[in-house]
């Protein structure tokens, strides 16, 4: 008897835990995004917000925290409630870049949060004028080493910077990087002929590669991209293990129950796969990927990793 009152009992709790974690969501889910209303990111987050609602029964919030490259609205995510009620969209340059070139990090990556899922992958492309006389990424090298010091790209990113470490370091040249405050102050010294190169995003210059007005040498990722298939990636042309990406993902704060990360996880690679947002993602010059909770993580470090040691071999300090 008292065996059996002690099955039943645990069936119930059983029961009772099962119901507990199928209950989430019960209330409206806030997605803080740490741009500006507008900005790519923040596009892509509004569609996947809405895309997900439905499945999951709440409406989830766009919350824009914008400030200190994504900073304020990092550090806000990193403190709120692990209960699944609170995410943030994670971009390369809020997530890894501070955690190598920035003095005033107010989070740790790893320790205040748990990937959920990553959304898109941003390609990163080098690129010239459609007047340059470089065709290839060789020319750039030869003429760099031709004349040493005399060409320059825009430093308008950390992740650009750092791509751009990578290449002087694998060739044996020295293009020098001249800062600017952003992507597209960057993009027109290119156009203006004050700049020799320029390592920029795919969806910030696609009107100008599609006017006619610069040209791709080569995808920093690891493979093609769809929308410029003929443009070789850095890897093809020689340069070893060269992969920097651009990415879009979701992170909760550290401690978010497993279960709650499950279920955003699937219904995010649900979303990315309608065509909808497939349409979307090509007009923002984005790419589908979805990676899952432990392959965003495992990403993270890798890329953490790769990219801290081309900045200490560059001499990159924290500012």
């Amino acid at each position: 008897m008292i065996r059996n009152l002690l099955g039943a009992a645990c069936a119930i709790l059983a029961t009772g835990t099962v119901a507990a974690q199928e209950a989430y969501p019960t209330r409206p889910i806030t997605l803080i995004v740490p741009f500006t209303a507008g900005a790519s990111s923040d596009v892509t987050a509004r569609a996947i917000a809405q895309k997900i609602s439905g499945p999951l029964g709440q409406p989830v919030v766009i919350d824009n925290r914008a400030g200190a490259t994504g900073g304020i609205g990092m550090q806000a995510a990193a403190r709120a409630e692990p209960d699944g009620y609170t995410l943030v969209v994670g971009t390369v340059s809020s997530t890894i870049v501070p955690s190598i070139i920035s003095k005033n990090v107010h989070f740790d990556l790893f320790k205040d949060f748990t990937p959920v899922a990553t959304m898109a992958n941003t390609p990163l492309l080098l690129v010239v004028t459609k007047d340059s006389p470089f065709r290839t990424v060789a020319d750039v090298v030869a003429e760099a080493r031709r004349k040493p010091d005399t060409l320059t790209y825009g430093d308008s990113a950390g992740l650009y910077r750092i791509a751009m470490e990578a290449l002087n370091d694998q060739a044996g040249i020295a293009i020098q990087g001249i800062p600017f405050r952003g992507p597209a102050q960057a993009a027109t010294e290119l156009l203006g002929g004050r700049l020799s190169v320029n390592p920029d995003a795919l969806g910030s210059i696609m009107p100008m590669l599609k006017g006619d007005r610069m040209r791709a040498l080569a995808v920093f990722g690891g493979k093609r991209t769809p929308a410029l298939p003929e443009v070789p990636t850095m890897i093809e042309q020689g340069f070893e293990d060269f992969e920097f990406n651009g990415w879009l993902g979701i992170l909760a704060p550290a401690g978010t129950p497993e279960h709650v990360v499950q279920r955003l996880e699937q219904e995010i690679a649900k979303a990315v796969e309608a065509p909808e947002i497939r349409k979307l993602y090509a007009g923002l010059g984005l790419e589908p990927t979805v990676l899952s909770a432990q392959q965003y993580g495992d990403a993270m470090r890798s890329d953490l990793q790769k990219y801290q040691s081309v900045a200490e071999k560059a001499g990159i300090e924290r500012q």
